[in-house]
C-alpha cells in the first residue's frame, strides 16, 4: 500500500518500517523455515518470487505492511542516525492488514423498497434528482503478525507492534476498532491470549481449517484502550528508489 511508503514508526519497543526491496533477502529466509510457513498458512517461495511479491503489495490497495524492527533504546528517534540505526539487523518480523469489504446480504426483489419516485413537476437537473444515501462502510481489515526469530518471541514486541500497528491503521485508513479481527489456528493459544490482551474476542470457529476467528471486544463507538498511552512517532522515510529520478526517454 503507497499510503505507508514513505513512513516509519517507532515506538518504545519495536521500530516499524514499510516493507521494502532490501527487507526480501531476510524475509526470504525466514519464509524457507517450514515451521514459519506453516504459522502463516504460507508457501515456500523463490527469491525472485518474493520481490514480485514486494513489488505488488507495495502499490496494492487492500494490503498494509510493516517489518518490525527491534527498537534500540539508545537512539533518540528524531536523532538523524535513528533509521540508520535500525536495518536489517534488527529485524524480527511483519505485520499486516488485509482490507476487504463485505456486502450486506441481499433481500428478494419482493421485499426491496422502490426508489424514490421524482415527481413529474420538477426537473430532473442534476441540482433536483433525488439521490440514495450513500452506502453504510463495510470494510474489515483482518490483522496478521509474525516475529520469525525465536528470540524475539514472549518479550511484548508482539503486543507492542499490534498496537501502534492498530492505532496507524485505524487513523490512517479511517477504520474503527470493529472493523478490526484475526483469524488464528485454534490450537495457537499463544496468539489467542495475545490478542485477548488486546481486548479482541473470540468468535466463530472454522473447523474445516481449525482456525478462530477474533473480533473487537469493545463497544461500538469506542476507540482503543491504549490509545493516548502507548504511541508511535511517525517519521519521514522516503525509499531509496522513490528518491531516484525517473529514466528520460
Amino acid at each position: 500500500m503507497r499510503i505507508n511508503e514513505s513512513t516509519t514508526l517507532a515506538g518504545d519497543k519495536v521500530v516499524l518500517k514499510p516493507y521494502r526491496r532490501s527487507h526480501v533477502p531476510q524475509y526470504h529466509e525466514w519464509m524457507r523455515d517450514p515451521a514459519v510457513r506453516e504459522a502463516t498458512a504460507s508457501e515456500e517461495l523463490s527469491l525472485e518470487q518474493e520481490y514480485e511479491m514486494q513489488a505488488s503489495w507495495r502499490i496494492d490497495d487492500d494490503k498494509l505492511t510493516f517489518i518490525i524492527h527491534r527498537r534500540d533504546p539508545s537512539v533518540d528517534p528524531h536523532s538523524p542516525t535513528f533509521l540508520a540505526a535500525h536495518d536489517n539487523s534488527s529485524m524480527i518480523g511483519d505485520v499486516n492488514i488485509f482490507l476487504s469489504s463485505e456486502t450486506p446480504p441481499s433481500s428478494d426483489a419482493e421485499d426491496e423498497e422502490p426508489a424514490a419516485a421524482v415527481p413529474s413537476s420538477l426537473s430532473t437537473s442534476p441540482s433536483t434528482i433525488i439521490k440514495p444515501p450513500p452506502a453504510a462502510d463495510t470494510r474489515r481489515a483482518e490483522v496478521e503478525i509474525m516475529l520469525a526469530p525465536l528470540p524475539a518471541r514472549r518479550q511484548g514486541f508482539a503486543l507492542s507492534t499490534l498496537r501502534l500497528f492498530l492505532l496507524y491503521a485505524s487513523r490512517t485508513l479511517n477504520l474503527p476498532p470493529s472493523a478490526f479481527f484475526a483469524r488464528i489456528g485454534t490450537a495457537n493459544t499463544g496468539s489467542i491470549a495475545l490478542f485477548e490482551k488486546l481486548g479482541f474476542k473470540k468468535g466463530k470457529v472454522v473447523e474445516v481449517f481449525q482456525e478462530l476467528e477474533m473480533n473487537w471486544g469493545g463497544k461500538e463507538g469506542e476507540g482503543f484502550g491504549w490509545e493516548g498511552k502507548e504511541e508511535y512517532v511517525p517519521l519521514d522515510d522516503p525509499a531509496e528508489e522513490l528518491q531516484q529520478p525517473e529514466a528520460q526517454s
